[in-house]
């Protein structure tokens, strides 16, 4: 009987033993479990999806027609400062998917209301080039986040383009040009661009939006120069300069009742989007991540 005892004992040590064993062996396993969850999670943060704000989450998720292409930060590069000048210099010139400058814009604006400056992390006149991140007040907060939900709202189910297809001209199919045209044909071509055309109202109010977010010529004199500055190196001195002198006429002469120049909204709406870019640092810093001020 003691001999039994004995080995019942050693074998319930045994199993004991095992048992702690196997306990050990899968707490060492848990903090690479755990890792490769948090990396994950880290992932995912760093995602340009996740830089939008809960209430625009929401908006999207409920209309899937105008969810936002958040990839497009990957797919066209931009956290590279190279591509980012690039993509301004493509955008003046018309030469991007109208869709693309929209999700670039939503979600430069959507990151720059969870985590631009604050009153005590504005001063980065070094590192902006001389010119400090501008610090929103409320006023400017609700225009922002007002101005993303009506462009996320204003899909008309063309394409994946909101509102800039009703503002700018189509895209200049190079590939199916005549360049060889008669001069009567070339003048009959640029009085049909030059005629007035109906524009959206809807999309027009978009606009006038992105316009105030632009910095006051007179309260903030340093970045308004600063930003034409950025679009005169792009675009060129010269082009800007005629481009301008052209909506200077249609605005002094009241425009055309309710009709515009189409070439004239194009020009006003690609330069309003690229200088409001500029603005809030995208050149410098692209879509801004948190933590980053």
């Amino acid at each position: 009987k003691r001999t039994l005892s004995t080995i019942g004992m050693t074998l319930l040590l045994a199993a004991a033993q095992l048992a702690a064993l196997m306990c050990t062996s899968y707490a060492f396993s848990l903090p690479s479990s755990h890792q490769a969850s948090s990396s994950k999670s880290i992932h995912q943060h760093n995602h340009p999806s996740s830089l939008l704000s809960s209430s625009t989450q929401l908006n999207l998720s409920s209309q899937s027609a105008n969810t936002i292409q958040s990839d497009v930060i990957q797919r066209l590069e931009l956290d590279e400062k190279f591509a980012r000048w690039k993509f301004l210099q493509q955008l003046l010139e018309n030469e991007l998917a109208h869709s693309d400058i929209e999700d670039v814009l939503l979600l430069s604006l959507s990151a720059y209301l969870q985590h631009g400056p604050g009153p005590k992390s504005y001063n980065n006149k070094d590192e902006n080039g001389g010119n400090a991140s501008p610090v929103l007040d409320e006023g400017q907060r609700h225009i922002m986040s007002g101005l993303i939900e009506e462009i996320v709202a204003a899909s008309d189910g063309i394409g994946d383009s909101r509102f800039l297809h009703l503002l700018v001209l189509p895209q200049v199919d190079y590939a199916s040009m005549t360049f060889d045209m008669e001069e009567e044909d070339q003048e009959e071509q640029q009085q049909q661009q030059e005629e007035g055309g109906q524009s959206d109202n809807a999309a027009v109010s978009i606009l006038t939006q992105i316009e105030q977010l632009l910095p006051d010529p007179m309260e903030d004199e340093e970045s308004y120069k600063s930003a034409w500055d950025v679009v005169i190196d792009l675009y060129g001195r010269e082009s800007v300069r005629v481009k301008e002198e052209k909506l200077q006429r249609e605005k002094e002469s009241g425009g055309r009742g309710t009709t515009t120049c189409l070439e004239n909204l194009e020009w006003r709406t690609l330069c309003a989007v690229g200088r409001v870019l500029i603005h809030y640092d995208f050149l410098t810093k692209g879509v801004l991540k948190e933590g980053i001020y």
